[in-house]
C-alpha cells in the first residue's frame, strides 16, 4: 500500500509539473525557428515570422527578435552625445508563449533603462542573460530564449541559450531554438567539421548560414513560415536584413544519381492472369 501511495503521489506531481509548463488551450504559441551564429565581428540572428494558435496561423509577419539594448535608444535615454563607440547591442530571440516572452522583454528593457537613468550604467549581453535567468527562476513562464549580441566589455559577439527553468549556457558557435530546431540540428552540425570548429570569418558566411538553415526548417515545420527576418549585430550597432526562403524542387540533388544506379525489380508480386474457383483447395 505504501508503494501504491508513493506511485500515486509521484504521478500527481508529474502531471502538475507538465501542466505548469504547458500552454493553455487558448494561448498564442510562438512555434518558431530562431537561430544565432557568431562570426569574427559579431553575431547574426534570424527567425521566421509565423505565430500560431494550435493549428491556426494567427500572424504571418510576427517580430520574434526584440532588442533590449540598442545604441540609438540608449543614447536618447541618457541624453548624451558622448556615446562611447564600444557599447553593447543585445537582442532576445523569443520562442514559447508570445505573451510570456513579450512580458520578459518588457521587464528586462525597463530594468536596463532604470539602471542607466539612476546609475549611468550601460548594460551588456551578460547582464541581460542574468536578468532573464532570475525572472524565469522566480516565475512560472513558458519561454525558451536565445540572448545574443555584441558585448562591449568582452569585445566580441556573445550567444546565450536560456531554458524555461532558467539555466543559462554560453554557446561558442551557434544556438538554435523553437519547434523547427529539431529538423535542422544535423544540418547545423554538418556545417562545422570535427577538425575545424572555428567561428565563421565573414558576415556574408554567417548570413548564408542563418538563411539556409531557417529556410530548411520552414519547409518541414508547420509552425514556422512567412519570411526570414535577420539582424547583423557588431560593435557599430545593428543592421536589418530580410529574405524570402528559397524555393526548392520536390526532389533533392541526389535523385538523378540514385536513379542511374537503381536496379528495376522484375516479376515482383505478379498479378493473377486467370482466376478459377475450382483451383482452390477445400478444407473438408
Amino acid at each position: 500500500t505504501v508503494i501504491n501511495i508513493l506511485a500515486l503521489l509521484s504521478f500527481s506531481f508529474l502531471q502538475a509539473a507538465i501542466s505548469a509548463n504547458a500552454l493553455r488551450q487558448d494561448e498564442v504559441s510562438m512555434g518558431t525557428t530562431i537561430l544565432a551564429v557568431r562570426y569574427n565581428g559579431g553575431v547574426v540572428v534570424g527567425a521566421d515570422t509565423r505565430t500560431s494558435v494550435s493549428g491556426y496561423v494567427s500572424n504571418r509577419y510576427a517580430a520574434k527578435l526584440t532588442f533590449v539594448l540598442d545604441r540609438d535608444v540608449d543614447n536618447f535615454v541618457v541624453a548624451s552625445n558622448k556615446l562611447p563607440i564600444d557599447s553593447s547591442t543585445c537582442v532576445i530571440c523569443r520562442s514559447g508563449s508570445a505573451a510570456d516572452t513579450q512580458h520578459l522583454a518588457s521587464v528586462v528593457r525597463t530594468e536596463l533603462v532604470s539602471r542607466q537613468l539612476m546609475y549611468r550604467i550601460r548594460g551588456t549581453v551578460t547582464h541581460v542573460a542574468a536578468l532573464l535567468r532570475n525572472i524565469l527562476v522566480n516565475n512560472d513562464l513558458s519561454a525558451s530564449l536565445i540572448c545574443a549580441g555584441y558585448d562591449h566589455e568582452l569585445g566580441r559577439g556573445v550567444i546565450y541559450t536560456i531554458t524555461p527553468g532558467g539555466t543559462v549556457f554560453e554557446e561558442r558557435l551557434w544556438a538554435v531554438g523553437g519547434s523547427g530546431s529539431t529538423y535542422i540540428l544535423g544540418h547545423l552540425d554538418s556545417c562545422y567539421s570535427k577538425e575545424n570548429r572555428e567561428v565563421l570569418q565573414s558576415e556574408k558566411e554567417a548570413l548564408e548560414f542563418v538563411s539556409s538553415a531557417i529556410g530548411l526548417a520552414m519547409e518541414r515545420d508547420g509552425s514556422s513560415g512567412g519570411f526570414i527576418r535577420m539582424y547583423v549585430i557588431d560593435r557599430f550597432g545593428k543592421r536589418f536584413v530580410s529574405k524570402m526562403p528559397d524555393k526548392r524542387s520536390n526532389g533533392f540533388a541526389g535523385n538523378d544519381r540514385i536513379q542511374q544506379h537503381a536496379v528495376p525489380l522484375r516479376n515482383f508480386a505478379p498479378a493473377l492472369t486467370k482466376y478459377n474457383p475450382t483451383d482452390m483447395v477445400s478444407n473438408k
